[in-house]
Order: structure tokens, then C-alpha cells, then sequence
């Protein structure tokens, strides 16, 4: 991997620098002024571009707004808050939050070697944007990563989704189902202030989509798609009273 590292202040990319450096990631340049790294950027073949997005006179944002198209990716380095640490997540942009640790770089890198698209996407990017101006309320859609670059669902959309291993399977009302590399867990953070619930270790689902509440064999979900769920007993009788608006006969 070579990168490039932005940051206004010098003890932040001289640190983020030896970090690099001891996992093998070389660095081709390092900016404190990220006006001055404009042109270097341009002219310049590198893998990762480390930015700083809180900045004087020009933030992160308003750098990569000067290229029309990337031909590289981001990891962005922010100590923005939690609502925009899931603007992140929805857009399926990488971040690491200040201060960084170094198990989150390394997770960072292993996660951009194992990616099939290396380079940051245009739509990816105008998601980000939407997805911050909306942070602190609920999110519509979700960028998921595909081989071609990402495609954009609507939350709504979502039934279910499974775990498998390292990778999480979604299904849709539509009856389509994609497998993306991400862990549940990681879903379940984008998607838990929509009202997602994690009912099982390897499912998380819509309640939406819920059609019944099976007490029997344990305890299962049947959903929307005639899919049956299993579920603990907590979080069964957690449903339960969630579903106390609806009328019962």
C-alpha cells in the first residue's frame, strides 16, 4: 500500500506515519496544509489517501470536492460524533476515530487489501455527504459493497439479515438477497437506529416484516418472506410488548 497522510496538525501525521511505517504501508508524502497537497494528489499514483476532515480553510471535504473522480481511496481520520460515525457506516466509507488505535489501523488496511474496489466511488462519496446533513435522524438508504463498486438500498427495503462468518446476507422484500463483506455486527450498528433488532446471534431483522411469534421449538420468527427466524427468549418477550399497539383479539 502507498499512502498519503493529511492532517493540520504534525504531531497527528508524523505519529499516524510510524504507525505505518511498522505494518508495512509506505508513505509517499505527508501534508499539514491540505491546500498544498492538491497538486501532489493529481499527479501522483498512491493506494490511500489518510485525511484529516476538520481542518482550517479547507476541511477534508472541501479537498476532495477538486476531483471529479478518484483514482484512489479514503481512510478518513475524524473525531467527529457518534450520528456521523453512522453517516460513515451507511456510506461504506472507512474511518478510524481519533485517537487511533493500532488494532483499528490494522483493521483498517487488512479491510482495504480484502476489498475488490480499491478506489473511493463518486455515489459513495455523494451518500456520505447526504448521510451527514441527515445525522442525529434516521437514515433511508444503505450502501452496500458489490464487486462493481456499491449499490444503494432503501432501509425499508431490508426483511432480514444473516450471518455468515465474515460476510452478512441481505434479504429484501423483493425476494433478492445480496452477500456483502461485512460482519453482523458491523449491520447491526448501521441499522439499529432504524429499529432493527438483533433476535439471534446470526440474525437480525426488521420488525416490520414480522408476520408471526411462535412460542413453540424454542422459539422462532416467521417473517415476511415465510422465513422462520430463531430468537431467544429475551428478545421474544421484548417483541412481544413492542407489539402491544397492535389490536389483539
Amino acid at each position: 500500500m502507498k499512502a498519503i497522510l493529511i492532517d493540520d496538525e504534525l504531531h497527528a501525521t508524523e505519529l499516524l506515519e510510524l504507525k505505518l511505517l511498522t505494518l508495512g504501508v509506505q508513505v509517499l508524502a505527508k501534508f499539514n496544509q491540505p491546500e498544498q497537497a492538491v497538486e501532489f494528489i493529481r499527479k501522483t499514483s498512491f493506494d490511500v489517501l489518510f485525511l484529516d476532515i476538520e481542518m482550517p480553510r479547507m476541511n477534508g471535504f472541501d479537498l476532495l470536492e477538486l476531483f471529479p473522480e478518484f483514482h484512489f481511496d479514503v481512510i478518513f481520520t475524524t473525531a467527529f460524533d457518534q450520528y456521523a460515525i453512522r453517516a460513515f457506516r451507511f456510506s461504506a466509507l472507512n474511518y478510524l476515530l481519533k485517537p487511533i488505535q493500532e488494532e483499528e489501523l490494522q483493521l483498517a488496511i487488512t479491510g482495504w487489501q480484502q476489498k475488490q474496489i480499491k478506489h473511493l466511488q463518486r455515489s459513495q462519496y455523494a451518500l456520505l455527504q447526504e448521510q451527514l446533513q441527515l445525522a442525529g435522524s434516521l437514515k433511508t438508504r444503505l450502501a452496500l459493497p458489490t464487486q462493481e463498486g456499491y449499490e444503494i438500498l432503501e432501509v425499508a427495503d431490508i426483511v432480514r439479515c444473516m450471518a455468515d462468518a465474515s460476510y452478512t446476507h441481505f434479504y429484501l422484500n423483493n425476494g433478492q438477497s445480496m452477500l456483502i463483506c461485512r460482519t453482523l455486527k458491523e449491520v447491526e450498528q448501521a441499522l439499529e437506529p432504524n429499529g432493527f433488532v438483533r433476535v439471534h446471534h446470526s440474525h437480525l431483522i426488521n420488525p416490520v416484516y414480522v408476520r408471526k411469534i411462535v412460542r413453540q421449538e424454542g422459539g422462532y420468527l416467521l417473517m415476511a418472506d415465510q422465513v422462520q427466524v430463531p430468537i431467544s427468549k429475551p428478545k421474544r418477550d421484548w417483541l412481544i410488548e413492542q407489539f402491544n399497539t397492535i389490536e389483539r383479539l
